[in-house]
């Protein structure tokens, strides 16, 4: 049987939730916050793969879901005045064994502050995710694993991030303004780039 953590006080909220991974990971699952209200300082924890699927959603052939209805809930809290953070358990059951390959769960696959850095910058300098695997399978001690995926998600996220909800044309475009280009470009009746030129002004 699963076991939780124990509950008490922490002094800062990062420190609760190190106390939390660290219990979780030696029991064989891994926990993430499911709800919070941070205006009110509260946060309901559980197992990484809570949740109920969506009925409506087709499954994949290829894929299957992680959510699954886990009843194991903690709630952390700050309550007011108080200068310590709360953990509680309020529900201590797992409907699951332990996992037998940790690394299995996201969480415990995250990047630390360093690599997501390193990343973002080998992505600026046109590194693909399998380039930027080696580079960083080089330079690390732990031997926690680098998932391809997992980098090739961050870059992903980090190009999505880049464009603040625009086409990718139209970031083009903001940047050759941006950086004083000489540029035209052509548009169909539908407001579609349809030719684009642009050179360096020391080029002309």
């Amino acid at each position: 049987m699963l076991q939780h953590p124990t509950e008490g006080e922490f002094q800062t909220l990062e420190i609760l939730w190190q106390h939390v991974h660290n219990f979780a990971r030696a029991q064989g699952y891994a926990v993430s916050t499911l709800r919070s209200n941070m205006t009110h300082n509260q946060i309901e924890i559980g197992c990484d793969r809570s949740g109920t699927p969506n009925p409506n959603k087709i499954p994949s052939k290829t894929a299957t879901s992680r959510k699954l209805d886990f009843p194991f809930r903690l709630y952390a809290r700050k309550y007011a005045k108080s200068t310590t953070w709360t953990l509680k358990v309020k529900n201590p059951e797992h409907s699951h064994e332990a996992t037998e390959n940790i690394m299995a769960h996201p969480s415990f696959r995250k990047f630390h502050e360093q690599e997501t850095s390193q990343i973002a910058k080998m992505s600026e300098s046109l590194l693909i995710s399998r380039q930027i695997q080696a580079q960083l399978c080089s330079q690390r001690e732990s031997d926690r694993p680098l998932i391809l995926q997992d980098i090739y998600n961050h870059v992903k996220r980090i190009k999505k991030d880049k464009l603040q909800g625009r086409r990718p044309i139209d970031a083009v475009i903001d940047t050759l303004k941006g950086e004083n280009y000489v540029w035209s470009s052509e548009r169909d009746a539908e407001g579609h780039i349809t030719s684009l030129f642009f050179t360096h002004p020391l080029a002309i």
